[in-house]
């Protein structure tokens, strides 16, 4: 992996909270359709027929939230990883919170942008060659 894969799969972070909530609130909408309260008059099979395909609908959303959950998990671990207070700052305010660099840098204290982008790439450089060592040892 390079430290540029890291970054990239890190910026995915806010993508899959959103698509997290999106998957939630559509499970929500067909778990009400299921019930069968807007149907109006249709006929006992056609509302069983509807209803096996609102729960195969919601099953399938509701393996796909778990990947996203996996993922996040996956990633919020990475960032909760980094044994300094300050760096861990850093992650969650740019992949959490995100967060443009100037905003990150005013929210750790500095005014410069280049402050902690130098640390976060010294951070990842790093987390990547450790990753490396690791995987090929």
């Amino acid at each position: 992996m390079t430290a540029k894969e890291l970054v990239k799969q890190l910026s995915r972070l806010n993508d899959l909270k959103a698509e997290v909530d999106e998957l939630s609130q559509r499970i929500a909408r067909i778990e009400l359709s299921a019930q069968g309260r807007h149907w109006g008059r249709v006929s006992l099979a056609r509302a069983e027929r509807l209803a096996q395909d609102a729960e195969a609908l919601r099953d399938r959303m509701e393996a796909r939230r778990a990947d996203c959950m996996e993922e996040l998990g996956r990633l919020y671990g990475i960032i909760d990883g980094a044994s300094d207070s300050r760096v861990r700052r850093i992650l969650a305010a740019r992949y959490i919170d995100g967060m443009i660099w100037k905003e990150v840098a005013f929210r750790i204290g500095e005014t410069d942008e280049q402050v902690p982008r130098r640390i976060h790439n010294r951070y990842v450089e790093q987390l990547v060659k450790e990753m490396n060592e690791t995987s090929a040892g």
